[in-house]
């Protein structure tokens, strides 16, 4: 080998795979602008209804985000199945930028009825359940083989870079630009992310097939899992602990709004330190001894408990310090949980059961979103984040007793 290849095989895969670069910066372009929308305009949203309603309109807002991916799961499936990825994506960036251009042209036209940015939230949405999934499926045919868990690693780690800065920057826009900022803003990340996906070489992969019938997967997941008792119980506890987690997104605006009284800023702060959190999970969750039921118990406790002081102590930088240590929580309990069920779950199953895992903790935000949202019309928001502490609690001490009794097996 020669030192020029030398070099080559050394050096990072984004500097080695051009077209993997330019994919993956569509990844973060597209991503960042769906969250800044999301994030800037729900700020916009709660300062324009009435603070007994805000609960409520932020609760449908998320559920307008979070529901295409789970609906239209099936559709999604098909179309990634049959079409090429290269056009799938492209499609999907380009849908969200006219979207984005008709909400900025419809705002510097006349005022926006707030009930407007809701089908638009939700077009976003779906345009992104379509990009997501199928960039996982065109890593194969984006990188060679050795390089496919880098490739992974880059995907995946976006998710936590773009809640960071989409949630900073939709909160700095918001305020300075209003929401025809956002959505032009938005519009010219769609675009610049469907230029790179039209300068990437993709190099489809044949005799792949991935279309399955999902509708009972769910179901055939569980009977699968009836030889593996904990392993079901610990899908049940990660299902019911993500429940009470993602209520997260809906209780930081209205916290931010109702209780700190502070700017949208403050709520880009505070988001930005759960993503943070979970980030720095992620890396070192592996290395934590002890059974993966007690870590993950002794993780959903101290989310849990990090929730209790902002539920008492209405102070901005405490609430910092407890959303790094909850999402660092988050980060170690996803690590170990997925870690868990690849050791555990017999190789023929696994398609099945991560697909129904998906589908079961991808449902959980949008009930989540609506039921907190309607609560926390009726309750304070402070009473919110002790509902969502003694909830992981009472799951954290189940998955607890359960994991002692296991025998120290995750097989068991």
């Amino acid at each position: 080998m020669s030192a020029t290849e030398t070099t080559e095989a050394r050096s990072p895969l984004l500097v080695r795979n051009s077209s993997f670069a330019r994919v993956w910066g569509a990844q973060l372009l597209s991503q960042s602008a769906t969250r800044m929308y999301q994030m800037g305009v729900l700020w916009w949203v709660l300062s324009r209804v009435a603070a007994d309603e805000r609960g409520m309109a932020s609760g449908f807002f998320l559920v307008c985000a979070a529901l295409p991916p789970v609906v239209c799961a099936p559709l999604i499936a098909r179309a990634i199945a049959r079409r090429a990825s290269r056009g799938v994506l492209r499609a999907s960036v380009l849908a969200a930028a006219t979207l984005s251009l008709v909400l900025a042209g419809f705002a510097i036209l006349a005022e926006v009825p707030t009930l407007a940015v809701y089908p638009v939230m939700l077009g976003l949405a779906a345009c992104q359940a379509l990009f997501d999934p199928c960039l996982t499926k065109a890593v194969p045919e984006l990188v060679e083989d050795a390089d496919i868990e880098d490739a992974t690693a880059f995907e995946q780690s976006t998710f936590s870079l773009v809640g960071m800065v989409g949630a900073l920057l939709g909160a700095m826009l918001v305020d300075h630009v209003g929401l025809t900022g956002v959505a032009m803003v938005g519009a010219v990340a769609y675009l610049g992310a469907a230029l790179l996906l039209t300068r990437a070489r993709f190099c489809p992969v044949t005799g792949v097939d991935g279309e399955d019938d999902a509708s009972d997967g769910l179901a055939r997941a569980w009977r699968l899992l009836a030889d593996l008792p904990f392993i079901r119980l610990a899908l049940i506890c990660f299902a019911v602990a993500n429940f009470f987690i993602t209520a997260t997104f809906l209780i930081l605006p209205l916290y931010t709004k109702n209780v700190l009284e502070a700017p949208a800023l403050t709520l880009g702060l505070l988001e930005g330190a759960l993503w943070l959190g979970m980030l720095l999970g992620i890396f070192t969750g592996k290395r934590l001894p002890g059974h993966p039921g007690t870590v993950g118990a002794g993780c959903m406790a101290l989310f849990g408990a990090a929730l209790v002081v902002p539920g008492f102590v209405a102070a901005r930088g405490a609430f910092l310090v407890c959303l790094v240590a909850a999402g660092w929580a988050v980060g170690v309990t996803n690590v170990v949980f997925v870690a868990l069920f690849q050791r555990s779950v017999p190789p023929e199953a696994k398609p099945v059961f991560f697909s129904a895992m998906l589908a079961l903790l991808g449902a959980s935000f949008p009930v989540a979103a609506l039921v907190f949202g309607l609560v926390g019309d009726v309750v304070s928001t402070q009473i919110l984040c002790l509902v969502q502490a003694v909830g992981l609690l009472l799951v954290a001490a189940v998955l607890l007793l359960r994991s002692r009794s296991a025998n120290s097996s995750p097989r068991h």
